[in-house]
């Protein structure tokens, strides 16, 4: 047994150089923890603990521009600012009948000025008024005109391809563990998984995983060897070492188990790489989620609800059109655009990661900590524009995380946030998952309770989370909602929710 690591998770990728007393208790090696960012400055000081929001961004210390406030969170915005086609460029549809009979419009970012009825319609409606196939891909079938210098229609798909080989966009976050920066020799992580926070931490024998002996519930040091809940069979106990063949690891809550211990057959697809599942709540999970993606959902008042989720072979989907594929991936572009406007960076000391981007991108790791395979994307739209988006993950039927809500700067007070929430409470509904869980700064604990009907965890939900990786900020608390049996997105809250606030 191994103890002695000290440390913290997360902390601001930027930080002001000549801000003073930012030393925070419980740090090693007095070096600033995620609190930085989740308190306000004033007058160039850090603010007092009890002073402290969270790590939404405030109007007070946003430095966005302009323009940039005046962005749309839609596709075509995005390769504006990609700079793969020019604001006001030339549209034409460009599906079988000749380029001299079709309809031409400008490029603008919240959709396709028409020239001939000078409306701006979304991308699909600019194909239907065009006299298009509604079977085609309207991303297809439209083009820009001479961006390339020839006098050619340009595909606004080949241009969102082009975009998606920039750095930042998820074309450049393929498959790939992350791995440390050598801060430790011996490879363990150096905060404990259950409260991102750093001291004297406890070592699992088999990976790298490490805890608090309090996050654990427990009152000493085991004398045995230490087994997370991630490296012993999740339905025997038994803990499972690499030498064992005779264990699978579940694709949906990714936790090891025997083979002989679970009813549940191996299911084998020529079109995806094999699925296994440790019982059949997993399963029922899983398959749920998987026929959701990319599907969107109509509700009142123009807006649409979308689960998205990468579609890399590893990741066990199923094959699916280039197309879908191509427009879940720049959603998801956008979706990270309006996550990164609303909270401040949050990058991983001891990998070094850019924990939003890494959410969004559900990228694996080694790191058990930082593994976010499993997280969806859930984005609520108004025509072609995303308007709010959420980071979620079911650990099975117990419980659902919910760590990042966001809502675009031009639709907040509206009651978006609301919206967001009934989106994500039909489809864990549906799922059977019977919790959500949140985390929560303590100045936000009564707005999550009375408006949206939040509670703080209750003592066996607090014991089912010490065997789980869920992603937590320092010095936040988390929280916890039993979702209803029947829920109707176009429902309003009942009445109360508006009474701390007035209408979100």
């Amino acid at each position: 047994m191994r103890i002695g690591y000290k440390g913290s998770a997360l902390t601001p990728m930027s930080r002001n150089t000549s801000t003073k007393g930012a030393f925070k208790r419980g740090t090693s090696n007095g070096k600033p923890k995620l609190d930085d960012h989740l308190e306000r400055r004033q007058g160039g000081t850090r603010s007092s603990k009890s002073q402290r929001i969270s790590t939404r961004r405030t109007k007070r210390h946003e430095t966005r521009n302009t323009n940039e406030r005046q962005n749309f969170g839609t596709i075509l915005s995005w390769l504006i600012d990609s700079q793969k086609v020019p604001e006001s460029a030339i549209i034409y549809y460009i599906g079988p009948t000749r380029l001299t009979s079709l309809k031409k419009g400008k490029l603008e970012r919240n959709g396709i000025l028409c020239t001939c009825c000078q409306y701006i319609y979304t991308i699909r409606d600019f194909q239907m008024h065009s006299r298009g196939n509604a079977g085609d891909d309207p991303y297809d079938a439209t083009g820009v005109y001479g961006i390339q210098g020839d006098g050619n229609v340009t595909p606004l798909s080949q241009c969102m391809r082009l975009a998606l080989r920039n750095p930042y966009e998820p074309e450049h976050h393929t498959i790939k563990h992350v791995t440390t920066k050598g801060f430790d020799d011996d490879g363990y992580d150096d905060v404990c998984i259950l409260c991102a926070d750093g001291g004297n931490l406890i070592c699992c024998e088999q990976c790298n995983s490490t805890f608090h002996v309090k996050c654990l519930d427990m009152k000493v040091v085991p004398n045995d060897p230490y087994y997370c809940a991630y490296c012993a069979c999740k339905l025997c106990g038994v803990p499972i070492t690499k030498r064992d063949s005779s264990c699978l690891t579940c694709s949906l809550c990714e936790k090891q188990y025997h083979v002989k211990c679970s009813n549940e057959s191996l299911t084998i697809d020529i079109n995806r790489f094999p699925r296994a599942f440790c019982d059949k709540s997993c399963r029922k999970v899983h398959e749920k989620l998987e026929s959701k993606i990319g599907v969107k959902r109509v509700l009142e008042g123009g807006l649409s609800w979308t689960l998205l989720h990468r579609f890399d072979q590893e990741y066990g989907s199923y094959e699916v059109r280039a197309s879908k594929k191509l427009e879940c991936y720049s959603k998801l572009a956008v979706a990270f655009r309006i996550l990164t406007a609303c909270f401040e960076p949050i990058k991983d000391r001891h990998t070094r990661i850019n924990v939003i981007r890494n959410v969004v991108y559900n990228c694996g790791s080694h790191y058990q900590r930082i593994n976010f395979r499993g997280f969806f994307t859930g984005i609520l739209e108004k025509g072609d524009e995303i308007i709010a988006v959420a980071s979620i993950r079911a650990h099975g039927t117990n419980l659902a995380e919910i760590p990042f809500i966001a809502t675009a700067e031009p639709h907040r007070n509206k009651g978006m946030c609301g919206k967001v929430l009934n989106g994500i409470e039909s489809d864990l509904q549906d799922f059977g998952v019977r919790t959500m869980v949140i985390p929560s700064s303590s100045e936000t604990i009564r707005v999550w309770n009375e408006k949206y009907g939040f509670n703080l965890l209750k003592e066996d939900m607090k014991k089912e989370i010490m065997k789980l990786n869920t992603l937590m900020f320092h010095d936040c608390l988390r929280m916890q909602k039993t979702i209803p049996e029947i829920i109707n997105l176009n429902e309003e809250p009942p009445p109360g929710y508006y009474r701390l606030m007035g209408r979100h």
